[in-house]
């Protein structure tokens, strides 16, 4: 007899059960929902502002592996043709 596996777990195998250890988490999850703008537009600048800082670290690090690539072609031409 094939029994539905899921019909007979136990409410502590269930991942979504509010208990002990995940009552913080879901008050938590429930306070960032019912947050002001403010605080929504403030994560979201940080969040902009982290992205820019980013990108800026991305072309300097580019920037410099084009300059080290470079560098290290003049030095093999310079040796094979010396």
């Amino acid at each position: 007899m094939n029994r539905n596996h899921f019909a007979f777990q136990s409410v502590s195998d269930d991942r979504l059960a509010i208990n002990d250890a995940t009552r913080h988490q879901y008050y938590s999850t429930m306070q960032a929902e019912t947050c002001d703008d403010d605080m929504v537009l403030a994560a979201l600048n940080r969040r902009k502002a982290r992205a820019l800082i980013a990108r800026r670290d991305h072309r300097r690090l580019l920037g410099a592996g084009l300059g080290l690539l470079s560098v290290c072609a003049l030095a093999a031409l310079a040796w094979s043709l010396g």
